[in-house]
């Protein structure tokens, strides 16, 4: 074999090889390609596992303060009946000692009299003398600490043409311990005065100042 023939297949030899490299390089290439990139820049053919644990790890943390939120509504839903159960148990156990009274005791006598002053004289005096009554009646009617006790108010005119009024009030009550408590000319008094401050401007206005009231003996 001469030279020359040696030098060309020698020289085809190791151009089959450069091309045999060259596809490998291209295959590997279009492999490296389809597979993701792992943590430290290389190529993997399956997904980063740490993805998954943190989406588990959320979906449990979600889970738990869910659980947290209903069990904390849950207490606060049963504190709220205990506390409503416990104050209707008390107002249910509760007795006032004055509604305890038998009516059928009252047989004492509580009795004030005294006089005011009308803002302005009666245009009519039987309707206005009629008007002031139903008026301080339903003031100690619906008083709650004497409106069990009251018994009756009656008015009277001085006289003609004159703005000043007198009264008497009439009250009940069964133990002769109210006389100085409850029934004592001091809250009767007050009970009075502060319907009178508290009153609306009206055509039968009463002078809060104007006020006397004395006991009855």
């Amino acid at each position: 074999m001469e030279s020359g023939d040696v030098e060309l297949n020698e020289i085809k030899t190791i151009s089959d090889q450069k091309d045999m490299v060259d596809g490998q390089d291209a295959e590997a290439s279009v492999v490296n390609s389809l597979l993701p990139e792992s943590n430290n820049g290389g190529k993997t053919g399956t997904k980063p596992k740490h993805k998954n644990w943190t989406s588990l790890q959320k979906c449990l943390s979600l889970k738990e303060k869910r659980s947290k939120l209903i069990a904390a509504f849950i207490v606060i839903f049963l504190i709220t009946i205990v506390i409503v159960i416990s104050v209707s148990a008390c107002y249910a156990n509760y007795d006032d000692e004055d509604e305890q009274f038998d009516q059928t005791t009252f047989i004492l006598q509580q009795k004030f009299n005294g006089s005011f002053q009308m803002g302005t004289p009666f245009s009519n005096e039987t309707q206005g003398l009629s008007d002031v009554q139903r008026k301080v009646t339903k003031l100690y009617e619906s008083s709650h600490a004497l409106g069990r006790f009251f018994s009756d108010a009656e008015i009277f005119h001085l006289g003609n043409g004159s703005a000043v009024v007198q009264y008497k009030l009439t009250f009940i009550f069964p133990e002769e311990k109210l006389r100085n408590s409850t029934l004592s000319r001091e809250i009767v008094y007050n009970v009075f005065r502060q319907f009178l401050y508290d009153q609306n401007e009206d055509e039968y206005n009463i002078l809060p100042s104007s006020l006397e009231m004395h006991t009855m003996h």
